[in-house]
């Protein structure tokens, strides 16, 4: 008996060693976890990973950024992802930057006082469609964010389902705590578009950077702390002087970004003249000039035009030619990831009369199938269109050239040149000087973000800002259903509808089968069946 009890409290011993090894490891394992944070991104851009770009501005917060997201339950799933990848991205800047990354999620739908706290602070409310007991509904719904960081504030009033939201919160965070910005100089008094036509880059472009109107360059130059220059459609033939002050500022190392029309296109009389801008010289030294011609594409964007059907003027939308979507980009840094950009009546560069020292590189093409038509042109958008219009190959329509520059004034005794060569600068140049222009007034209109993006790009690359440029162009791939055939739609709906039955009459028969066999072996064997 003594013997049966001793073996019994060895063995009760040994289970409690046994458990006690089990909790401490468990919670040793606990410990090390908690220590070691590890995840996996099986997505495949990778967008739940934080781009290296993103780790730097999450490192670099010296206090904690206080994120308010106010944001909408019960949402369509379009929607609700949005919530929930704009919470996972949180998450990751969090751990990235050591914690100091607070965030909270309010529901502005829940009463009428966060609905109206969510206002005031800047988020706005938009109007979805939301399917409910079979029926279409409106709803307004909020999906914004509201960043703090120590005494200044940025909002975030509506993050685009599927746009890209690393950059939103990353670019959000840089502009709360950068302490400098670059100077972004915008060329004025020449017929230019002012900032108030150009809205969508205004604020892709503001916060990060301080925008500043650039006139009176014939007289006073380009001030020398502008960082980067843009010279956009000016409509006004720049005088020599204009065009030396831009010039002075390129041998001083200034970079420029030249979008500017070579092509005077007329809709309403169908024709397309030469233009001249007053800075072809430039560019013709410079070694990336624009051609005065029209590029024409099958690839192309639609208009609306009258066409005359049984004696009766009916409005048509046609492809036209001469807005093509632009959706051949360079694997370049300014360029990666666009999906698609609309020129209006753009001109090809010619690559050819670069230096040979300078590095070229052509950020944009047409499609395989187009051509270039010399100017003056019929642009009629009603004239017939066959295949020898588009025979041509793929024109390069955007380019960006880095180099030590000549100025174009250097053998001239009418002006006085104050610097003749200039250190190692970045051009940039486009074919289309409308292609980052909303419009002024009732002739506003919005913009893809391709032209946006590419246009935001190049500031960025030309004031040596290149961090987040990738993060902007960042996308979530669509994968849409494969499109079928009506027969082939039919062949699987008879199929979903009969195969199950067909299965189960199947089986039936197999087991019907089987147990007659049966059957028939125990008859031969005198048993009952």
């Amino acid at each position: 008996m003594s013997n049966a009890f001793a073996g019994f409290l060895a063995n009760r011993r040994e289970a409690i060693l046994q458990v006690l090894l089990i909790a401490g490891s468990l919670i040793a394992l606990t410990y090390v976890a908690n220590q070691f944070l590890w995840r996996a991104d099986l997505t495949e851009n990778d967008r739940y990973t934080l781009a290296s770009a993103s780790h730097d501005v999450a490192q670099d917060l010296d206090d904690p950024v206080t994120v308010t997201a106010y944001f909408t339950e019960d949402l369509p799933a379009r929607f609700g992802r949005t919530k929930e990848e704009f919470q996972a991205l949180l998450q990751e800047f969090r751990a990235a930057a050591d914690g100091n990354v607070e965030f909270t999620f309010v529901n502005p739908n829940e009463d009428d006082a966060t609905a109206k706290e969510a206002q005031q602070a800047g988020v706005r409310p938009v109007t979805i469609d939301v399917r409910e007991r079979n029926q279409m509904t409106q709803k307004r719904a909020y999906l914004g964010a509201v960043f703090q960081y120590q005494d200044q504030r940025e909002v975030v009033p509506f993050v685009e389902p599927g746009s890209a939201m690393e950059y939103t919160i990353a670019s959000t965070m840089s502009k709360l705590t950068q302490d400098d910005q670059a100077v972004l100089g915008v060329l004025q008094g020449h017929g230019e578009p002012g900032l108030d036509a150009m809205p969508q880059l205004q604020d892709a472009l503001s916060g990060r950077y301080e925008l500043q109107t650039v006139s009176g360059v014939d007289t006073a130059g380009v001030p020398p702390e502008i960082d980067a220059l843009l010279v956009a459609r000016p409509e006004d033939e720049l005088s020599p002087r204009a065009a030396l002050a831009i010039d002075q500022y390129v041998m001083r190392g200034g970079p420029v970004l030249f979008a500017l029309n070579r092509a005077q296109a007329n809709m309403r009389f169908g024709q397309a003249r030469p233009n001249a801008t007053g800075l072809e010289p430039l560019l013709d030294t410079y070694g990336l000039p624009i051609r005065p011609d029209l590029i024409r594409d099958r690839n192309a964007s639609a208009v609306r035009v009258q066409q005359q059907r049984g004696g009766f003027n009916v409005a048509n939308r046609i492809r036209y030619p001469y807005i093509p979507q632009i959706a051949n980009f360079a694997d370049h840094p300014i360029s990666s990831g666009l999906d698609q950009a609309v020129f209006r009546f753009v001109s090809s560069l010619d690559t050819t009369q670069a230096d040979s020292t300078a590095q070229v590189s052509v950020l944009a093409r047409s499609s395989g199938q187009s051509a270039r038509a010399s100017l003056p042109t019929n642009i009629r958008p009603q004239q017939e269109w066959t295949i020898s219009d588009f025979s041509g190959a793929s024109v390069p329509v955007a380019g960006v050239i880095e180099d030590t520059f000549s100025s174009a004034f250097a053998g001239t005794d009418t002006l006085s040149v104050e610097r003749t060569q200039s250190p190692e600068t970045r051009l940039i140049v486009v074919g289309d000087g409308d292609f980052l222009v909303n419009g002024s007034g009732q002739r506003q209109q919005r913009l893809p973000e391709g032209n946006i993006n590419l246009a935001a790009n190049s500031m960025d690359y030309l004031a040596g800002d290149t961090g987040l440029m990738s993060l902007r162009t960042q996308r979530v791939n669509s994968r849409p259903l494969m499109q079928l055939t009506p027969t082939t739609e039919t062949i699987l709906k008879y199929l979903n509808v009969l195969l199950p039955i067909l299965l189960v009459v199947g089986y039936g028969l197999v087991r019907y089968r089987r147990n007659q066999s049966q059957r028939q072996r125990w008859r031969e064997r005198g048993l009952r069946a």
